[in-house]
C-alpha cells in the first residue's frame, strides 16, 4: 500500500465472492477505491459485486449450468487443476444440496462469538463442533449456564448493545 495504492488495491480478492479489484469495472464499479468501499460497506454489496463480475464474464451461464470446469477455469484460471477447483466446487455443491440450509441465528452467532475472541471455526451458519465448544467457552466467560444452546440468554449477552446516538 505504501509503495502502489492503486496497484495493492487492483489485486487484493474482495468481498465474499472474492473479486480481484483489477476487475472492478467487470463488477459495476468506476475505479478499485469505490469497489473497496462497497465491500467494506456491506455484505449486500459483496453480494451484489459478485453477481456483476458473474454477469460480465458469462460465468454465471456456467454456475447455472453446473459446468464446474468451464466456471473454474474462467474464475481460477487455465491451471485450475492444480488445485481441483472444478472438483471441489461440485463437492461443495452436493454438499449443499444434500444439506439443510445454514441457520441465519447460527451464522449471526458465529460473527458475534469471532468479534468477541471465540473461534466458531468460520461463519457459514452450521452450528458443528467448533461452533458448540466457542458458545460453551463464552456462556462460562460470561457466567452462563453451560448449555452450548444459543438461548436467548446467550444471544443477548453477545449481540453489542447499538451504540450512543449522538445528538447535536
Amino acid at each position: 500500500m505504501v509503495l502502489n495504492p492503486n496497484a495493492a488495491l487492483q489485486s487484493t480478492s474482495w468481498g465474499i465472492g472474492q473479486v480481484m479489484g483489477q476487475y472492478f469495472s467487470l463488477a459495476g464499479y468506476p475505479d478499485v477505491e469505490t469497489l473497496v468501499a462497497a465491500m467494506i460497506e456491506s455484505e449486500d454489496a459483496q453480494l451484489d459485486a459478485f453477481r456483476a463480475y458473474l454477469q460480465s464474464t458469462r460465468l454465471a451461464a456456467s454456475l447455472r449450468a453446473h459446468d464446474w470446469a468451464s466456471f473454474a477455469r474462467g474464475y481460477n484460471g487455465p491451471d485450475y487443476t492444480a488445485n481441483h477447483y472444478d472438483t471441489q466446487l461440485s463437492a461443495a455443491f452436493q454438499r449443499l444440496i444434500s444439506s439443510p440450509l445454514p441457520d441465519l441465528t447460527v451464522r449471526a452467532a458465529q460473527l458475534y462469538l469471532t468479534l468477541r475472541g471465540f473461534s466458531p471455526g468460520g461463519i457459514d451458519g452450521i452450528a458443528g463442533q467448533h461452533t458448540l465448544e466457542a458458545i460453551l467457552a463464552f456462556q462460562a466467560s460470561v457466567n452462563l449456564p453451560q448449555t452450548g444452546n444459543l438461548d436467548d440468554a446467550t444471544m443477548s449477552a453477545l449481540v453489542p448493545p447499538p451504540p450512543e446516538s449522538i445528538s447535536n
